[in-house]
């Protein structure tokens, strides 16, 4: 199989997400968190804990597990392409290849759309680039 890095958010809850990035070199999958995100410090400690690491200094490799250690690998209908479902080695986790939306900065009120828009990050919030890495992760992962 082809290598593939893409841009991945792990997600926890309602608005905790970890920026990072889900890298495939053609045997292990790796995901390498880039900063805290919106994790509160005794959440982020919490999960470097269960995954035997010891340090705060970013990037850190929260994981690298051969592609036979992820057990499922599934795009639910509502992500659109954009997120995944991920088991690994009985742990599992949801990612995000969209910027989630909490944790950009709006800019403005859009009395149109009734609804905040634009501002800081919204550059980022790349919808098709998004769809594409869904659909090549399951050519990856997808059994």
């Amino acid at each position: 199989m082809e290598p593939f890095t893409s841009k991945a958010w792990l997600l926890d809850g309602a608005i905790d997400s970890l920026p990072g990035l889900l890298n495939f070199d053609g045997q292990r999958l790796r995901f390498l968190i880039l900063t805290e995100g919106t994790f509160p410090e005794s959440k982020l400690n919490e999960l470097l804990t269960a995954h035997g690491k010891h340090t705060t200094e970013f990037p850190i490799e929260l994981f690298s597990v051969s592609r036979d250690e992820v057990a499922s690998f599934k795009i639910p209908w509502y992500y659109f392409n954009g997120g995944a479902k991920v088991l690994i080695n009985n742990r599992a986790y949801r990612f995000s290849f969209v910027h989630p939306q909490n944790t950009v900065d709006p800019s403005h009120y859009s009395e149109h759309l009734r609804q905040w828009v634009g501002g800081a990050g919204q550059e980022e919030v790349d919808i098709p680039a998004a769809q594409s890495a869904g659909k090549q992760w399951k050519k990856i992962l997808a059994r």
